[in-house]
């Protein structure tokens, strides 16, 4: 099917929303209009731009569809507690258009043109980053607060976003930002970059200098989740270099040793040091989630996001199992609660459905089929982020965890 340019464009944009979805300050500000407007968006594509759905695909989804929107439904009316609908409501509503995405993605698209348009949209995401980290120097005494409910930044004309207090930090002596680009933190920045560096160097090998913008991008978004990514991203892009060139091994090392050692410093000052309370925040979401979960496991206490905020920030996890996770990792805990969500998607869906469907969805998110070629290394980096953002339940993740679900149905439904 030879594609128009107004195909390319709504294809492009509907990709551009669903990135945005994942993190993107856009839908942060402007959540559920964004959030009807990717559902009636994928519905015009599919309906009106694309080929009559084959018969599998369609069943493939609307199976999918149901199994899911039951899970969630299931779990609203057994949590043993209050939950507001609304809350199961957006679910939904991101279900419903993940599975129209794929259903568009699977009947009308090839695997390579969706890789390349993703692979576009990133590069777009990379630029940008990069002139938003350096643009702080120029436009720092003519920033505006822009704020939300949940969220607070400084914006330059909607072109730029900082937090100057809390993402300060020094880099041999200098004063800098850390880079968030178009999303809520830079830790959700450096999963899309990573992710950019992961089509770069495995899937279209294309042009160095292009990987080298990227390893600068992660460097200034200072977030250790992504430097750690991008240390194991670059070992395997590399490892066949270094068997065959020694030299070029001794020349890779010497540029990435700075960087793990600027990593390690990091780490130190989060676990140790005057930034301790991000590593606790984490250390906290890992554990109490997970205490939660077994004390409810099941069903867990509900997909209601305020409601686990308030129910976390009255648990108190049995001293036993606190000392049995400070003794097996080494660390101390030093906060026992708190009001705020968890940034641990993994832990959080297991205190939110319970161990049988939290089992169940993480088999779909690896069996994923959006990103196939070395599948190994990209899950690595889905996981990894997962385990430090809450980020499973949005759109751009979501659709991992439904394309993997569409797979398992294939093997029953022709």
């Amino acid at each position: 099917m030879r594609l128009s340019q107004t195909h390319i464009l709504l294809d492009r944009l509907l990709l551009l929303l669903l990135v945005f979805s994942g993190g993107g300050l856009l839908f942060v500000y402007n959540r559920n209009p964004l959030s009807v407007f990717l559902l009636v968006l994928a519905l015009f594509i599919v309906i009106f731009m694309g080929k009559k759905i084959k018969k599998s695909i369609f069943n493939s989804s609307f199976f999918a569809l149901s199994f899911m929107s039951l899970l969630v439904i299931t779990n609203y009316l057994i949590v043993p507690s209050h939950q507001k609908f609304l809350q199961y409501g957006f679910v939904l509503l991101n279900v419903t258009s993940c599975v129209v995405i794929l259903t568009h993605l699977r009947n009308n698209r090839t695997y390579n043109y969706f890789l390349k348009s993703i692979r576009l949209i990133l590069q777009v995401v990379l630029y940008h980053s990069l002139i938003n980290f350096f643009a702080y120097f120029l436009v720092k005494n003519s920033l505006t607060p822009l704020v939300s409910e949940t969220h607070t930044v400084s914006t330059f004309y909607y072109l730029f976003y900082f937090e100057p207090v809390k993402h300060a930090f020094n880099f041999l002596g200098l004063e800098l930002i850390r880079n968030q680009g178009w999303f809520w933190e830079p830790g959700v920045l450096q999963v899309y970059l990573n992710i950019l560096l992961y089509l770069e160097g495995f899937i279209f090998k294309r042009k160095k200098i292009t990987l080298f913008l990227i390893v600068i991008a992660i460097f200034s978004t200072y977030s250790t989740t992504g430097i750690l990514i991008m240390l194991i991203l670059l070992f395997f892009m590399f490892k066949s270099t270094f068997r065959r060139n020694p030299i070029m091994a001794i020349l890779l090392i010497s540029l990435i040793l700075p960087i793990y050692f600027i990593a390690k410093t990091n780490v130190e000052r989060k676990v140790e040091g005057e930034k301790s309370s991000s590593f606790q925040k984490r250390y906290l979401d890992l554990i109490q989630p997970t205490a939660i979960a077994f004390k409810h496991p099941l069903t867990g206490v509900g997909l209601d996001r305020e409601h686990f905020q308030k129910y976390r920030s009255e648990f108190l996890m049995d001293d036993d199992f606190g000392s049995f996770i400070e003794e097996s990792t080494g660390y101390e805990r030093q906060a026992e609660t708190t009001e705020k969500g968890s940034s641990n998607s993994i832990t959080y869906l297991m205190a939110a459905m319970g161990f049988p469907i939290s089992v169940f969805l993480i088999y779909c998110l690896f069996r994923q089929k959006l990103f196939t070629l070395k599948k190994g290394i990209f899950m690595t980096i889905v996981l990894i982020s997962i385990l430090s953002e809450p980020l499973l339940f949005r759109p751009f993740f979501l659709i991992l965890i439904i394309s993997g679900m569409m797979s398992f149905f294939n093997k029953f439904i022709k």
